[in-house]
């Protein structure tokens, strides 16, 4: 079996960018619940994609 590496910098760089879009959409409502895990999906396909680009 293939062992799947994951690069420490790269969740945390992710986990950054949700934690910060979370904070700033509580105040703003500008986003639905739905509207937010599409946006973390996104987030979470771009990272995966430049990784495997790599």
């Amino acid at each position: 079996m293939d062992e799947i590496r994951i690069e420490d910098k790269a969740i945390r760089r992710l986990k950054r960018k949700i934690v910060i879009q979370e904070n700033m959409n509580l105040k703003t409502r500008s986003k639905s619940d739905k509207e937010m895990i599409e946006w973390i999906k996104k987030q979470i396909e771009e990272e995966v994609q430049c990784y495997s680009n790599q």
